[in-house]
């Protein structure tokens, strides 16, 4: 393996952006690799639904309960890599649209973002591999400095 951390954004790309990719991705994992994934949307209709999105990423999806939930901010999760995070706006100016999603979080899982309502939309998972996944558009996020400090601690978190 030539490289040990992926960095995925999907923007505004629906539905199913992943899936395609999913037996590379699968196999990038299993070697051990590490993935920070964020998008808006991309969990949408059947993209949630994937034995990798439930078995690798850790999401359990439901299209009809948990997608498109707009929030305004996410807050950080005490004992998680965002503890102290306090709560972060989301600008969904910068995508012009405003479809977060509530996600479940699988067991081996942990929530580290909530939404508005109290409900996650973000998870690490720590095994033979590591998964950071946002249910929101990273790009969105707070300010600059707020950006970075996460990206460090996300890469603190995979070692």
């Amino acid at each position: 393996m030539s490289f040990s951390n992926v960095v995925w954004f999907t923007g505004n790309s629906y539905p199913s952006p992943v899936t395609i990719y999913e037996p590379q991705l699968q196999a990038f994992l299993d070697n051990g690799g590490r993935i920070f994934m964020s998008g808006q949307d991309m969990l949408d209709q059947a993209g949630g639904t994937t034995s990798f999105v439930a078995n690798y990423l850790h999401v359990n999806w439901n299209d009809a309960t948990m997608n498109d939930i707009a929030t305004k901010n996410v807050t950080g999760v005490s004992g998680t890599i965002t503890n102290g995070v306090g709560a972060v706006p989301l600008d969904t100016t910068v995508l012009a649209n405003n479809f977060m999603d509530e996600i479940g979080v699988n067991a081996g899982a942990t929530a580290i973002f909530t939404d508005d309502a109290g409900k996650p939309d973000g998870l690490s998972f720590s095994g033979t591999y590591k998964v950071v996944f946002l249910a929101f558009p990273f790009e969105e996020y707070g300010t600059a400095a707020q950006r970075a400090a996460f990206v460090t601690s996300v890469f603190n978190f995979f070692g």
